[in-house]
């Protein structure tokens, strides 16, 4: 019997080609479309490569061009770009995740191929116009990836659950190790000359209950080691490894060779309390993700529509059917249907691809699109995804900097070779010493002295700093903030919406008089932006009706915008865009209709409570800033309350602000931006934290680090303060985890730590570092907020 070259199965009926042998036709078929595409090193990647046998129906995923099945498939698609996603039950190893992200090389069709190896599911960007979506179904199910689609959610789930086999190998550890120490107590309590018959017995009925607990139970570990070796890199699983074949060869050889019946009981258990350890660990990165993944925690809100009134909802109350209206630069929230306006939107959050696409009335649009222009209502087709919105904020494109794991690499590799050194010289001295110790301290410093619980500080604490900050209504993107938060140096805020209340200027118009039907044209035209001052001028001259319709939006960052309504020409914003003489100092926004001018909008801004207490705190550790896109008029009111030494500026435009965070990044200033999200986006990408200050509108940003309801902007220190403490406890759970490991590593060096006992403190330190980790976290949140 042999096994075939590309899925390792016994052949049945001999296929041979190219002096290889394969189980069937299908087999033979994806060796040569890998090797018509130079994809050879498949077969190099792993030893364990090839998924299933792959046996094709070209005809089984035609349904898939339906559109009543498409539409529910495809996660994205706008002209000849489309996205899905696909759950492929068959990833199993390296050689899965390298062959299915070179998709592109085998079709020309797919344009990128993204695997997300725990949940075994594959994201596939593909030219529509090349590629069916049942041809890229038949593609991959031809290289023996056969696509699970289910519409029914519940069921994917479940066959995500069943992939996980960590389960029943604890299951299968946990009967072998009972069995085999009931089989070993006639040995415990001493056995006869005459009864050695007995022990034989025993202790084969022993080595045929330890082989499953060796290729079975253990193999994730002696997989990941060999992987590990044979790629020339040393993980934490090789001398875990190196214990167990160890351990485990001891035991055969007294066995078989008449010398003793071994240590499989202790072995057995050995693999059971390691595999509790993994488990411990898998279930607590899984409860981290599922909060981080599935809870609707974003501070934002959407604009719904009824009987032609617009009303404020939080966007956890969307449904499906519901009217919304989006205005310019506001994201789609879910999949839903233009129904009033013309859309242009900007699918760069989702495509990567920033043109704009234009969309008429009737036309489908997909959540995660930018409208650019005037506002427009569109009619919900699919209830929001909490994790959607999560995903696209946490999309790779825009990270600005990974956590510096190098520390934590670095240490568990030079870490993992002295004990591995340390472990073989206390074998060799422990020979001469007392040969039966030998074996018992080699394995007891490898698993003792497994860097384990250093690998897990990061995650853990970060991961939990992120869930005391979320129920502080400080929502972070990822693990990195955090780290990012505690180097800063330099602090700029944004003014409008930012360190001022958007919905509590005092407002006046300064002008000739405004008719009923000016006010609610003027109204209709500034409704179409969601700019604070937008707003604020809508609220002041909404009289409850319908708003108008308006023709030919156009918005210009930082300067204004303009629009036709009721066959006149509106434009509204600062003096220098409509080229009119400024009237007064401070926050104004002037009208001109039909190249008239009429008069302006004066706002006295009214400071968010508690910000000059604020800029006291702040002041004592970092440099602040303040960049406005008004002009100095509160230039005094704002000196009154700011720092020694601050940096007061007016009259920014967007570029002006992002090249002023450039300068001070050249002279090493780690950069905090918070603003609005709209104007000040640039800023907020290019600063190491960008944080968008939201009240009661949609104004969520990919693009932004953090998201602040504007109300929690007066506890920004002791946000800072936390995250500082966040990095000081990972550098406490360092010290921690070597000490407690040098304390192991002294008894087993010893000889008094057997390997059982040692199995049993390894995962300890691992929850004793989590524990540590959370309640210190945990605990300093309650008292900081």
């Amino acid at each position: 019997m042999s096994n075939c070259y590309h899925c390792n199965a016994i052949i049945e009926e001999l296929v041979e080609f190219d002096s290889k042998s394969f189980c069937c036709q299908g087999c033979q078929t994806v060796y040569e479309l890998l090797n018509q595409h130079n994809l050879g090193d498949y077969y190099t990647i792993d030893s364990e490569v090839g998924p299933l046998r792959p046996k094709v129906d070209t005809k089984h995923y035609e349904y898939l061009d339906i559109s009543e099945f498409r539409d529910k498939v495809i996660g994205f698609e706008e002209g000849t770009l489309a996205k899905v996603k696909f759950f492929l039950p068959q990833i199993h190893c390296s050689s899965c995740l390298w062959l299915l992200e070179r998709l592109t090389k085998i079709n020309t069709g797919v344009i990128q191929s993204l695997v997300n190896f725990g949940d075994k599911t594959i994201e596939i960007s593909f030219d529509n116009s090349k590629l069916k979506l049942s041809e890229l179904a038949n593609l991959l199910a031809t290289i023996g990836y056969a696509p699970d689609i289910s519409f029914d959610e519940k069921k994917k789930q479940s066959s995500k659950k069943y992939a996980n086999s960590l389960t029943r190998k604890i299951g299968v550890a946990g009967f072998c190790f009972g069995n085999i120490m009931l089989l070993s107590f006639p040995e415990y309590l001493g056995l006869e000359t005459s009864e050695g018959n007995y022990q034989l017995v025993f202790s084969g009925l022993n080595f045929l209950l330890s082989l499953p607990v060796l290729f079975y139970c253990s193999s994730d570990y002696l997989v990941s080691a060999f992987r590990s070796v044979k790629q020339r890199h040393i993980n934490i699983d090789v001398p875990i490894s190196l214990g167990i074949i160890a351990f485990y060869l001891q035991s055969i050889y007294e066995i078989f060779s008449f010398q003793g019946t071994g240590y499989l009981d202790s072995f057995a258990g050995l693999i059971f309390f390691l595999l509790i350890g993994k488990w411990f660990q898998q279930t607590t990165y899984g409860a981290i993700n599922f909060e981080r993944d599935y809870k609707s925690y974003f501070p934002i809100a959407v604009s719904k529509i009824v009987d032609e009134l617009e009303y404020t909802i939080a966007l956890k109350d969307v449904n499906e059917k519901d009217e919304l209206m989006i205005r310019n630069n506001e994201l789609i929230p879910a999949d839903s249907i233009l129904t009033k306006g013309n859309g242009n939107i900007d699918y760069s959050f989702v495509s990567g691809e920033s043109s704009l696409i234009s969309k008429r009335e009737g036309d489908r649009l997909f959540a995660g699109g930018r409208q650019m222009g005037q506002a427009i209502r569109v009619k919900v087709t699919k209830n929001i995804e909490d994790s959607y919105l999560t995903q696209l904020w946490n999309n790779p494109v825009f990270d600005k900097e990974k956590i510096n794991h190098s520390f934590t690499e670095r240490i568990t590799k030079y870490f993992t070779w002295a004990i591995i050194m340390i472990s073989l010289g206390a074998a060799i001295s422990w020979y001469f010493i007392d040969s039966s110790k030998s074996i018992f301290t080699l394995v007891s410093v490898l698993i003792i002295a497994c860097p384990c619980a250093i690998a897990l500080s990061v995650p853990f604490t970060y991961g939990n700093g992120i869930r005391v900050l979320s129920k502080q209504s400080f929502y972070l993107r990822s693990t990195s903030v955090i780290e990012n938060i505690s180097t800063i140096s330099d602090i700029i805020f944004d003014k409008t919406g930012t360190l001022t209340l958007s919905n509590k200027a005092q407002l006046a118009w300064h002008g000739q008089q405004l008719t009923t039907l000016l006010k609610s044209s003027i109204a209709a035209v500034a409704n179409q932006s969601n700019h604070p001052l937008s707003r604020q001028i809508v609220g002041f001259l909404d009289s409850h009706q319908p708003f108008k319709t308006v023709h030919n939006y156009k918005e210009f960052l930082g300067k204004g915008i303009c629009s036709d309504c009721d066959n006149i020409t509106i434009r509204l914003g600062s003096a220098a865009y409509l080229e009119v003489p400024s009237q007064t100092n401070g926050t104004a926004v002037y009208v001109v209709v039909d190249d008239k001018y009429l008069g302006y909008f004066k706002f006295n801004n009214v400071l968010r409570p508690g910000i000059s207490q604020l800029f006291e705190r702040l002041g004592k550790n970092y440099k602040l800033h303040v960049l406005s896109g008004d002009d100095d008029g509160e230039l005094e009111n704002l000196k009154f309350i700011f720092p020694a030494g601050g940096e007061l500026r007016f009259n920014q435009q967007p570029d002006q602000k992002l090249n002023y965070i450039c300068d001070l990044q050249k002279k090493g200033a780690k950069v905090m931006m918070l603003g609005d999200g709209l104007n000040d986006a640039g800023a907020l990408k290019q600063a190491e934290v960008g944080v968008s200050i939201v009240d009661d509108v949609y104004s969520f940003s990919p693009a932004s680090d953090a998201i602040v309801p504007g109300e929690k902007i007066i506890e920004l220190d002791r946000v800072i303060q936390y995250c500082q403490f966040n990095k000081r406890v990972v550098k406490l759970s360092y010290a921690f985890s070597i000490f407690y490991n040098l304390i192991g590593l002294s008894f087993a060096l010893s000889g008094t730590l057997t390997p059982l006992v040692a199995a049993i403190l390894m995962p300890i330190s691992s929850i004793s570092v989590v524990v540590l980790v959370t309640v210190m976290t945990s605990i300093h949140g309650k008292k900081v907020f």
